[in-house]
């Protein structure tokens, strides 16, 4: 029996050990999180009525300008308003009178906060505010600003979500496959299931119906939810927990774009569209993955190689991530996720010429902001 790298046992060994300190800090915001931001830091908060009057189908946008209300902001709200959602702007930073201003004019209500809980501190708060001051509900969503959207040349993503009939609907969500060692990555046999422990409809778009908004256990679990400054335990208890709590109460869910399908439509790809695919993977920090990249791509692999990195890669990071190109041209994605920006030196140039693809006024303004964060949040790497 082959045995596993001394480096994945010692990595194995101190898992636990890492998670043991971090315990009591994570037993008390779970326990007392939202007490403490509710009793302390709630009050804080500002609540600015904007120009737009209420709907009954509300859109929560949570944002985080820390470099000002930009274009995309802006294009994000026009988008919303144009579908017939009246928005909710949830600001985890305070605003300048500036920013503010143009907030307003475009939502119902702009709501101020400190940055505790991220983006499901947020919701949360958005949320609560939605049910305490619109009468009636009929369709809600959360979108926040770690996306571009809508994507030029994309699908309308409220529309095709509204057509799913569903009471819970994501963009596309992550880990509906194990995670899958680089080295282990031939033969990968695709099976993708809400049933994972660590399935998850990723958080920066999500639609809600009527029914489930009325939810009297739905609304309580937002105001349970226990808030953390912790962002990888905010993940756990926000994008899975919510997830798992919808797949196990009997409401319809289930995604516009389908990383389940993903191995059914590589199997039609020709060599040449593999190799593309793989060259523009997008792989945040993940050295030992990316040099399985170049490898295969100088020994010329073959397409089922190449497959099955590709699923491989998706099972790791997550197909928003790993292909946004590719979830654009097969499902109509309209997200393109900023982090890669800065996270990861050839990610970012993959961002960036995907930006620089797009058309129109609002392509060359994602182009922009993409550029711009690539130099201010990672000055090492080299201009594009």
């Amino acid at each position: 029996m082959k045995l596993p790298p001394l480096w994945k046992i010692t990595r194995e060994l101190k898992r636990p050990l890492a998670q043991l300190k971090l315990l009591p800090s994570r037993v008390g915001t779970f326990l007392f999180g939202n007490k403490y931001y509710d009793w302390f830091l709630a009050k804080n908060s500002q609540c600015t009525v904007g120009r737009l009057a209420p709907n009954p189908r509300i859109a929560v946008y949570l944002i985080f300008p820390s470099q000002g209300v930009l274009a995309s902001h802006v294009e994000a709200l026009k988008y919303l308003v144009s579908s017939g959602y009246a928005p909710l702007v949830v600001s985890n930073l305070p605003l300048t009178d500036g920013d503010r201003s143009k907030i307003l004019d475009r939502c119902w209500l702009c709501l101020e906060r400190p940055n505790y809980g991220y983006d499901f501190g947020g919701y949360r708060d958005g949320i609560l505010l939605a049910k305490e001051r619109s009468a009636q509900i009929d369709r809600l969503v959360l979108l926040n600003d770690s996306s571009w959207f809508p994507l030029p040349g994309a699908q309308d993503w409220l529309v095709e979500a509204e057509k799913t009939g569903l009471d819970f609907t994501g963009a596309v969500s992550n880990y509906g496959h194990p995670r899958v060692d680089p080295e282990d990555f031939r033969g990968i046999q695709w099976g993708y299931s809400t049933s994972h422990r660590n399935f998850h409809y990723c958080s920066f778009a999500l639609m809600m119906s009527g029914r489930l908004m009325a939810d009297p256990k739905f609304v309580k679990f937002w105001q349970r939810f226990p808030l953390t400054s912790d962002k990888k335990v905010t993940v756990r208890r926000g994008e899975i927990g919510l997830s798992q709590w919808i797949t196990s109460s009997g409401y319809s869910h289930g995604m516009t774009s389908d990383p389940g399908l993903l191995d059914q439509h590589l199997a039609g790809f020709s060599q040449e569209e593999l190799q593309d695919a793989v060259r523009n993977a997008v792989l945040l920090e993940r050295p030992r993955l990316s040099a399985l990249r170049d490898r295969l791509l100088a020994e010329k692999a073959s397409a089922e190689a190449l497959k099955d990195f590709l699923l491989t890669a998706v099972a790791l990071q997550g197909a928003s991530y790993v292909q946004p190109e590719l979830m654009r041209r097969l499902f109509g994605t309209a997200f393109l996720k900023k982090s890669p920006c800065w996270l990861d030196e050839k990610g970012s140039e993959t961002t960036i010429r995907f930006a620089r693809s797009l058309d129109g006024a609002f392509g060359a303004a994602i182009t922009e902001e993409a550029e711009t964060l690539r130099r201010e949040k990672a000055p090492g790497f080299p201009a594009v």
